[in-house]
């Protein structure tokens, strides 16, 4: 187009910024948040060491240049830098039920520096069978609708190493219990774990993540944003939408681009004429409910220091929670852990918060499908780290170049985005 358009973003996330971001520099964009602050499951909190500001993630937190090109495309846009970067010595335990020491702990990654004690053994064997059948996949090109339970279930592994090791990960990754981590789609659970790399490396943003979602509206020109201002109301009016925000205030916008989970933008086209298909594939989405915790108490490490790894993993009561040590990035003895459904909490917590998870099942892969054939009808656009690949940060910024894309596919920050 050659004029210049107003755009209405519902939704203060990566995704959300990033359309502005790429539109905003010649069409004025009106951005409305419900929460009183943009980052949408980036939630970062600085700390100070040693005479440098880290954050530590209380939502989303890994990155990877490999798996997220993108993304970190975007950050370099920005002006981040690899001294902005920090690796992750990546490695893992897992604690099955009852167990006094962890049934398996794996050589920790470059660049750790505490001593370690490992532990492989039958759970890493199945490990293993487990990555070299989902390179197998990956390498095929299986469907990503084939449910997880078909790539485990043939290994000749036993039930209980299936159950407590092989779909723990997925489990918790997805915040669902072991039983739904068959019901995942496997390509899904396995996108992290293969690819062009076959050990990508993964890393974190030593600014943090909220910190993109802050570095993306500063530099956005005419970009308006308005916190605690949720989108209630989508109506139509003489070939344009007027949006009715939280606080009373209309805006009129030409396009409207729904950067909000799918349940949400489901309610808010629904009213609208001819959207029944839309709000079908809306609805096809599941989510799960989950909880966060950053805390200074070491409550769900393993008992043994040696033990220790970035990830470490507890399997309990038909689950599988997560808890993340910062101490080999960022040198600070800071723990994130899932505790939705932990008997007891930590002693020491500094923050939390709920979040809800998407489940990317056949279903959600469908749905997906089905979501990018509507895209744009009517004006209606949708972003967001559900409508394509694994729910990630790179997943967010390619919906934004998708949406970008058909709004002003000749917005100058496009090329520079994806040239």
């Amino acid at each position: 187009m050659g004029w210049a358009m107003r755009v209405g973003i519902a939704g203060g996330g990566i995704a959300g910024l990033t359309v502005a971001w790429l539109l905003g520099e010649e069409h004025e964009c009106v951005l409305l948040e419900a929460r009183s602050r943009v980052g949408g499951s980036a939630r970062s909190f600085p700390v100070r060491l040693g005479g440098e500001t880290v954050a530590v993630e209380l939502g989303s937190q890994d990155i990877s240049a490999e798996m997220f090109p993108r993304h970190r495309r975007l950050l370099s846009l920005l002006g981040y830098t690899a001294a902005d970067v920090r690796r992750i010595p990546a490695s893992l335990s897992l604690t099955r039920d009852g167990e006094r020491v962890p049934s398996l702990v794996t050589p920790a990654g470059e660049g750790a520096d505490r001593p370690s004690a490992t532990r492989l053994g039958p759970a890493w064997d199945a490990v293993n069978l487990f990555l070299d059948r989902a390179a197998e996949w990956h390498d095929r090109d299986v469907d990503w609708c084939v449910p997880l339970a078909e790539l485990v279930e043939p290994l000749p592994v036993s039930d209980a190493l299936k159950r407590d090791v092989l779909y723990a990960r997925p489990a918790s990754l997805f915040c669902c219990d072991l039983e739904e981590a068959k019901e995942l789609s496997a390509r899904a659970a396995i996108a992290f774990y293969v690819g062009e790399s076959a050990d990508p490396p993964w890393e974190q943003l030593a600014p943090g993540l909220e910190s993109l979602a802050w570095a993306l509206a500063a530099d956005t020109p005419r970009l308006r944003v308005r916190t605690g201002a949720a989108l209630e109301r989508v109506r139509r009016t003489e070939g344009r939408y007027e949006l009715t925000d939280s606080t009373g205030v209309s805006h009129l916008v030409d396009e409207v681009v729904f950067a909000v989970p799918p349940p949400v933008a489901r309610d808010l086209v629904a009213p609208l004429a001819g959207t029944a298909a839309l709000c079908e594939v809306l609805g096809s989405f599941a989510y799960v409910d989950t909880a966060y915790a950053l805390h200074l108490d070491p409550a769900y490490m393993p008992a043994d220091e040696r033990h220790w790894a970035t990830t470490n993993l507890s399997v309990h009561d038909g689950w599988c929670e997560s808890c993340d040590w910062y101490g080999p990035v960022h040198g600070v003895d800071v723990f994130k852990s899932q505790i939705a459904h932990r008997e007891v909490l930590p002693d020491q917590v500094l923050c939390r918060a709920d979040f809800r998870h998407l489940m990317i099942t056949p279903g959600a892969v469908r749905a997906q499908r089905r979501l990018a054939g509507l895209q744009g009808r009517g004006g209606l656009h949708f972003a967001g780290n559900h409508t394509n690949w694994v729910a990630s940060q790179e997943s967010a910024v390619t919906s934004a170049i998708d949406v970008a894309g058909r709004i002003a596919p000749d917005a100058p920050r496009m090329t520079r985005l994806t040239g």
